[in-house]
Order: structure tokens, then sequence, then C-alpha cells
């Protein structure tokens, strides 16, 4: 296998704009498929890796977890991905695949794992990216490839607690933010049939998030909504971060027996939480780490079968700083997703969608 080069959307040191670079990749290894890139999301993690979390990263960093493109070589030892399959890319690109959490199908707890584009590792803000042939996920056809991008971290995120804590039909979900996380967790909820309520400060939101798929909808900064809505759920998606969390109030909305999971980065302050408020009605606060392979195909397969999709707003590559800076004052309804030039320069004409940002 020989090596290749592509450009690259690619940030050459922390705090500075992004340009196209040219990036040389290695050879392809035998069990790596070498993917074109179409769309690329972006997320807050990957802004968050340019400045505040620049640390935690190697520069020149080419960024971007949520790619989604066509096979264009396979290595020579690739037994399940050919030429001309689309597959999503995401938060990882490898796990040893023989530990106890790989054999459980809990890859994403792999002490092995390799993230899409840390230690140096190139991401989906490149034209190319070379990756194991398991964690190129198959998309299915039912899903738009502008749309599958965004599912592969924050679909997969918010989809998760449905099969980890076994939420089912009929369970009272209610969801804490109605943003890029929120606005999919509501409409996975809705099409698993789940009672949905949405959460959210005030009535701002009300609109879209029924939109969404939320039955009800309560302002936590009414206090006549937030009193009538003690004990009314079930579990209660948590995907909002800030430090002014009124978690007393949280757990209020909980009935016995009922989970808070937190999705969303609250921040780094301790959660005050009284144990005996846990004891006495049996509540949990509890986490949900980025989805296994098992939970992200799951998902796909779900969301091709519900038509659960993101909204989107869909920009060129070339726009990726003026994207950057739309994530960063929140300004985006509801996921960024890039779209990168084909193989003439040109670009594919985008899917319409029926719930992409070109017809919402």
């Amino acid at each position: 296998m020989t090596s290749c080069s592509c450009s690259a959307w690619t940030c050459l040191e922390p705090n500075k704009p992004i340009s196209c670079e040219q990036l040389q990749l290695p050879p392809l290894g035998e069990t790596e498929v070498r993917v074109a890139v179409k769309y690329c999301g972006l997320c807050a993690s990957d802004v968050g890796a340019f400045g505040p979390h620049a640390a935690m990263y190697k520069f020149p960093l080419v960024a971007g977890h949520e790619g989604v493109g066509v096979v264009v070589e396979v290595g020579t030892h690739v037994k399940h991905r050919k030429v001309g399959d689309h597959v999503g890319l995401g938060i990882y690109r490898d796990s040893c695949g023989d530990c106890r959490h790989c054999c459980a199908g809990k890859d994403n707890f792999c002490a092995g794992k390799k993230l899409m584009f840390t230690f140096g590792q190139t991401g989906a803000f490149g034209q190319q990216v070379q990756i194991n042939e398991r964690y190129a996920v198959p998309i299915p056809d039912g899903i738009p490839l502008e749309y599958a991008g965004p599912l592969m971290c924050a679909g997969q995120t918010v989809f998760a607690p449905f099969m980890n804590h076994n939420i089912r039909p009929g369970d009272r979900v209610g969801v804490v933010g109605i943003g890029g996380l929120g606005h999919l967790a509501l409409r996975f909820s809705s099409a698993m049939g789940c009672v949905t309520t949405a959460f959210s400060r005030s009535e701002t939101k009300k609109e879209e998030a029924e939109s969404f798929g939320a039955k009800s909808f309560v302002a936590t900064g009414n206090p006549e909504e937030a009193n009538a809505a003690k004990s009314s759920q079930d579990f209660i998606l948590m995907t909002a971060g800030g430090a002014d969390i009124d978690w007393q109030q949280l757990l209020a909305f909980l009935d016995v027996g009922g989970k808070i999971i937190i999705m969303g980065f609250t921040g780094m302050a301790p959660i005050p939480v009284p144990p005996m408020q846990l004891i006495a009605q049996q509540k949990t606060v509890c986490g949900s780490a980025g989805g296994s392979l098992n939970v992200v195909r799951t998902m796909l397969d779900f969301a091709a079968l519900h038509k659960t999709f993101p909204q989107v707003e869909v920009m060129p590559i070339e726009e990726v700083n003026e994207a950057i800076e739309k994530v960063t004052k929140g300004t985006v309804r509801y996921r960024a997703v890039l779209k990168f030039p084909d193989s003439s320069g040109g670009y594919d004409s985008p899917y319409l969608g029926p719930q992409g940002s070109d017809s919402e």
C-alpha cells in the first residue's frame, strides 16, 4: 500500500484560525480502509480542541469526529468493507477487540481504544481518513449523508441511555436542554414511544421542542410549572451544561426510582446531592459515556427506520472558521455540518429532506 496526500483543514496552533493544508497520509494498514470524506459535523468538542482544551491534543491538529464518506481503498486483510461503501467516522478509530469490555460490546471502555484525532492522528476535517475497518461504520441507505455525520457523535450519545438503562416505550422521559444534543434526544424519545417532556428555562423553545416530539413542555423558571412537574419523570436526560444548574429542582422532577442521566458537560463543580434524597426514594444520578459500536450501529438502524435525523445547517468546509464562530456563540440550529467538495472541486447537491435545515 502506498501513502497519499490530501487537503486537510488544519489548526496549526491553538487559538488560531483553521487553514487548508496538505496532509501526507501513511501507507494504508492491512485492516484499514481509506475514506473520502463527503460531510463532517462540527461538534463543540472539536471547537474546544482548538482552544480551551488544546493541551490535550497534538498540533498541527486535524480535528473532526462526525465524518461520513465513501470507502475508496481497502487494506489487504479487510473483510467487511468494500470500495464504494458509505461509512460514518465517529469518536473512536480503533480498540483492542479482545479485552473484557470489547468482548462485552463495550469497546468504548477499552483501555486500548484510540480516539479519532488525539496523539497526532488525523480526523474527518481531512479530505481522506484512514481507519480500522470496524470503525468505518456502515451508513444505512435510509439516512441522507449530510444527516449521518452528527448521528456519529450527538446521535449515539443521546441514544446510548435508551439501550444502557433499559428505557422502554411508555416510560416518562424528560430532556433538559433543547440544543444540539437535546433536540435529538427529543426525537429519539418520541420515536421510541416514550412519554416525552422538554425542560427549558423559559418558553422560548416550546414550539420547537414540540416539533421535535415533546408531548409536554416545562419552563423551569416558572415556579407554577416547575411545581406541577414534581415526581413526573422516570428518566431525565441531562444534555445541558453550566454552573447554575438547579440539581435539587431536577431531583424533584423524578418519581420514585427515577434516574438523571448526564450527557452534556456540566462543568467541574461537584453535584450537590443529599444522600437521604437518593435513599428515601431510590433515585439515581449517573453519567453516560460515548456509545460503543453496538450502540452506534443500533442507533443508525433505528434512525433510518424512523427517519430520526438531526436538524442541520450545512456550510462549505471553506467556511469552517465561520461555522466555529456560530457554534461558539450558540447560534447554530441545531448541528453544523461541513460539506466537502467532490473530486472535481464542485459540490454534490444536498438532500433536501423533511427534517434538514433547508426545509425547516
